[in-house]
């Protein structure tokens, strides 16, 4: 079944023409995952703000809808017909700001509240973004933005932030909003994505997505329960705070093997499932961009692409080798990332775990993560308000095993996101601390052998070695079953 988009031609400079363009493949994927569960809220990428300082809620009002019609995904709906799914865009903005007024509640009432907005799951034939502003104190606000992963990422969370604020700023003292024009559009996107595809370049890097892979199985980490028929969606997160003297020597340790910090984490971290799994080859998942150009720099929409890197080990294997093989393989996939590998392998499970680098400090302005245990993160000025990230639960389900690193002011944090369908809290904390003792053995000294480091004390040992007697051995990249139908490219974050 071939996914059109009807869309309103408003760029074009002919108001009211309508023409017909392709999905990208992520949103397909997204759709699918919709489909599968319309109620979860497992897609949801939120951003959820403190707001202190004196709010004007009309003129927040009036930047949501500025912001809407400047946005063309704030604009779009999701149907499916017999001809396929659709995405149509209004010339009028769908997204209204919604206001709540806790009156004085508290700020367990404000943080609860944020969580719940955030949360909500999206009707996609409706809508696929939310505005809420929360009320405690003539002082005290909260600005929660939520949008499905069909139409977002990462980078597209913190767009609509700092377009809603901006704007505001500018309505508060009477001004229009001080924007950079937008000269690209998602459908520019999706029209190239139809091209590059098409091509021979495309073709070729189709090819190479496979070569790349080989016969390597998706990595399949011990599970606690067999895979549900249909999934649920539903998940839970365990968070860690990396020691202070691994986080400190993360970036000589990369250095003496020739790489970046990011790939050294990802070398423990497939050093870590190779000890897991018990899998000497074995493929998981790094989120990168497919955001190119200047054009799309401020374009908000589901910009990205998953690579599936392999990973290869010996008895012999020195975490300097997992980590200098992990940082040629990240940059052998990003030559091929225009490519969706959704379209390499369409029928197949591509992997169930994956890792991705959290990096607000390159926004503008940046907005420090939340440390662990925190429920609000540093205050930075902005729009005339003094701004703070609100830590809320979300991605939880999306896959077995999420890894998202964060950089905030205390170190490094490593978040642990899980589906709870197959996966118990006990199992993840328990990977979560030979991930915190691989790092360590791994930035203390490289040339250690990965089949040396002790995971686990005497006592954990045994409830280690009896994990996974539900679980199954990982299947190649040409298997397919009824239950990996609707997981094959569900993993959509972005690296940068």
């Amino acid at each position: 079944m071939t996914a059109v988009t009807a869309v309103t031609d408003t760029t074009a400079g002919a108001p009211g023409a309508v023409r017909a363009l392709p999905l990208t493949a992520i949103q397909q994927s997204m759709w699918t995952a919709y489909r599968v569960s319309p109620e979860a809220s497992a897609y949801n990428i939120v951003m959820p703000l403190r707001l202190r300082g004196r709010v004007d809620p009309a003129a927040m009002d009036a930047a949501v809808t500025a912001v809407g019609a400047r946005q063309e995904l704030l604009r779009s709906v999701f149907t499916e017909s017999a001809e396929g799914v659709r995405r149509t865009v209004g010339e009028q903005p769908l997204v209204r700001l919604e206001f709540r007024d806790l009156d004085g509640a508290g700020e367990e009432a404000l943080h609860r509240a944020a969580e719940e907005a955030g949360a909500r799951p999206f009707r996609l034939e409706s809508a696929a973004f939310r505005v809420v502003l929360l009320r405690n104190t003539d002082d005290d606000w909260a600005l929660v933005t939520s949008a499905h992963h069909i139409v977002s990422d990462f980078t597209s969370r913190w767009l609509l932030v700092r377009d809603v604020l901006d704007a505001y700023e500018g309505f508060a003292s009477g001004q229009e909003p001080r924007w950079r024009p937008i000269p690209g559009s998602y459908a520019d996107h999706a029209a190239e994505e139809l091209r590059y595809t098409a091509s021979a370049s495309g073709l070729r890097a189709a090819e190479l997505w496979q070569e790349s892979v080989g016969q390597a199985p998706a990595a399949e980490l011990p599970l606690d329960r067999p895979r549900p028929a249909l999934r649920s969606y539903r998940g839970g997160t365990v968070v860690r705070q990396l020691a202070a003297e691994s986080a400190a020597a993360l970036a000589p340790a990369a250095a003496v093997a020739g790489v970046t910090p990011f790939a050294y984490l990802l070398g423990v971290f497939q050093a870590l499932t190779h000890r897991w799994t018990g899998q000497d080859a074995f493929v998981l998942g790094v989120p990168a961009t497919s955001r190119m150009g200047r054009a799309q720099r401020d374009v908000i929409g589901c910009f990205l692409n998953t690579m599936p890197v392999r990973a290869d080990f010996t008895a012999g294997s020195t975490f300097r080798s997992a980590a200098e093989q992990a940082g040629q393989r990240v940059m052998g996939g990003m030559m091929g990332v225009r490519y969706p590998c959704a379209l390499a392998f369409p029928r197949a499970t591509v992997f169930r775990t994956a890792l991705f680098l959290v990096q607000m400090d390159r926004m503008e302005p940046p907005v420090p993560n939340v440390a662990p245990g925190a429920a609000e993160g540093p205050s930075v000025p902005y729009a005339g308000l003094d701004i703070a990230l609100i830590d809320v639960p979300q991605q939880e389900g999306q896959l077995d095993l999420l890894l998202r690193i964060e950089q905030t002011p205390e170190g490094v944090t490593a978040v642990f996101s899980y589906d709870t369908d197959v996966l118990d809290r006990e199992t993840v904390a328990r990977f979560a601390d030979g991930y915190e003792r691989m790092l360590a053995a791994a930035v203390a000294e490289p040339d250690t052998r990965v089949v040396d480091v002790e995971l686990a004390g005497a006592g954990e040992l045994e409830a280690l070695l009896a994990l996974g007697s539900a679980g199954g051995a990982g299947a190649d990249f040409g298997s397919f079953d009824s239950a990996d139908e609707f997981e094959s490219f569900e993993s959509a974050w972005e690296y940068r």
